[in-house]
């Protein structure tokens, strides 16, 4: 198996995270028309349970790898891969800020 290396690594779990946060807003946008109008408890249960589920997936996503070569003493490896998230996660914050800036 190819080894990926760590910047290119940092930008496939920033742009997953992305994607996922891009999907779950689908969710919430569109909520109302794919799970009706909810005037009863389920809707804020739905809504944390969502939250809950979406929190684990984010951690997972920017933690995760970096966190097990963190677990296995490889520092070199896991501070440089957790930054490099950071930094893409910063990216796409900021791309999104621009875009939502400029057309409006």
């Amino acid at each position: 198996m190819r080894k990926i290396s760590l910047p290119f690594l940092a930008f496939l779990q920033a742009a997953g995270l992305v994607v996922y946060i891009g999907l779950v807003s689908l969710i919430f946008l569109y909520g109302n028309q794919i799970f009706g109008r909810m005037n009863n408890y389920s809707g804020p249960i739905l809504f944390l349970l969502i939250f809950v589920f979406s929190a684990v997936i984010c951690s997972i996503l920017v933690l995760g790898r970096a966190g097990f070569l963190f677990w296995e003493k490889r520092y070199k490896e896991a501070f440089p891969l957790f930054f490099g998230t950071i930094g893409w996660i910063l990216f796409y914050l900021i791309l999104v800020f621009l875009l939502v800036f400029l057309t409006k």
